[in-house]
């Protein structure tokens, strides 16, 4: 009989377990779908609610199936964000309750951002609606919202990402997006575990192509201070293609679109292989039996404010001696690589970048290639003296 008892009261949990988010289904569409048109202005879609108890137990899981939020006014029609999925992780009673809705774990599946600043300085994430009751409000009820964040953890999953600020005349791609968070986001002050890997970044400022279908992974400690809206970071733990960075520095968000930043990178590897996979069409190839040789040297800084038409200053520098390298396939080396290149812009003003190609010197074949590129003012009248010689 009490094995009875308990057999019977196990499949009554099971079923209340089962059909307890379903009473809450409706409960739940509402509640988002409420206070998304209540706080943003923008048109929020998903097909379904997909809710579980048993996917994140003990807590409530609660995920959006093709989610999109498209623009409205100058950005009508554009799609800002598109998500095949949405998984949030919820504290159940505090969705019972029905006043504060506690959210502790959000991933994102296959998401598509399309970031845009067109050319009068308009950016089309400017969606939040500005709050018309903070004169009315007393101080004490500015944080009663009905969303409670404990977020301890996050993901993307396989995302893509398309920044174009036409204003700034930058460009950013990135697809196949991996990226792990994970700290205690109620502490003013923490630390935030981040892991990112891309299979193709591609990356153009002032129409110079810097980066291009790029592999890049990071993993990454990054100091928060909420007080400040300040993200300070240093780690060794970067790489492009090949090549192996470090870094450290800060970024500091002034307001919702202007950032202060100081960050510098370099290199710690001399060898000439890693500068080399850099170049898209070697790398894609049978990049690991290429010989090499030669050194190399890549470092670089951006410092300064980010506010619309305000860019960071910034300079990178590549140098390379006595480079070498050959395919095994292929009959004849590439030899005495000689390369000095300085990018710089003082200011952040994209018509200010100088790009200056000192030296560029190979042989292929024991037939010699010299070359050398001065580029200024690339936005408002383009200078070139480049020249180059060989057969």
């Amino acid at each position: 009989k009490v094995l009875k008892g308990i057999g019977i009261g196990l499949l009554v949990l099971i079923a209340l377990l089962i059909a307890i988010p379903y009473f809450f289904k409706g409960q739940i569409m509402a509640k988002i779908k409420t206070e998304l048109n209540k706080s943003l202005n923008a048109k929020v879609e998903f097909k379904d609610v997909d809710i579980s108890l048993f996917r994140r137990f003990p807590r409530l899981a609660v995920a959006l199936e093709e989610l999109a939020v498209t623009g409205v006014d100058h950005f009508d029609g554009d799609t800002l964000l598109a998500v095949k999925r949405l998984d949030i992780a919820m504290n159940l009673m505090s969705v019972i309750k029905g006043d504060r809705i506690d959210v502790h774990n959000v991933v994102l599946q296959q998401p598509r951002i399309y970031a845009v600043v067109d050319e009068e300085g308009r950016a089309n994430w400017d969606i939040t609606k500005p709050d018309t009751d903070t004169a009315a409000a007393a101080p004490a009820d500015s944080a009663s919202g009905e969303f409670s964040l404990s977020l301890q953890q996050y993901s993307i999953e396989n995302g893509t990402v398309k920044y174009d600020d036409l204003e700034g005349h930058m460009h950013l791609s990135i697809n196949g997006l991996n990226h792990k968070g994970k700290g205690d986001f109620t502490q003013d002050e923490f630390v935030l575990q981040t892991s990112t890997t891309t299979e193709a970044l591609s990356f153009a400022y002032g129409f110079i192509p810097y980066l291009l279908d790029s592999r890049v992974e990071i993993l990454s400690d990054i100091k928060i201070d909420n007080k400040t809206s300040t993200y300070s970071f240093k780690t060794d733990n970067i790489s492009v293609n090949n090549l192996k960075l470090t870094t450290e520095g800060f970024v500091q968000l002034l307001n919702d679109s202007s950032y202060k930043m100081d960050v510098q990178f370099k290199s710690p590897s001399t060898d000439f292989k890693d500068i080399l996979s850099l170049i898209p069409s070697v790398y894609s190839k049978d990049f690991a039996s290429i010989k090499t040789s030669g050194n190399a040297s890549f470092s670089g800084f951006v410092k300064g404010v980010y506010a619309g038409e305000q860019m960071p200053a910034y300079g990178l520098h590549l140098g390379v001696k006595n480079g070498f390298f050959q395919y095994p396939d292929l009959p004849k080396p590439v030899k005495n690589i000689q390369l000095a290149v300085n990018v710089s812009n003082a200011d952040g003003v994209p018509d200010h970048t100088i790009v200056d190609v000192q030296q560029a010197h190979l042989e292929m074949d024991d037939s010699p290639v010299d070359m050398r590129l001065m580029i200024k003012t690339p936005v408002s009248d383009l200078y070139i003296d480049a020249a180059a010689k060989g057969k």
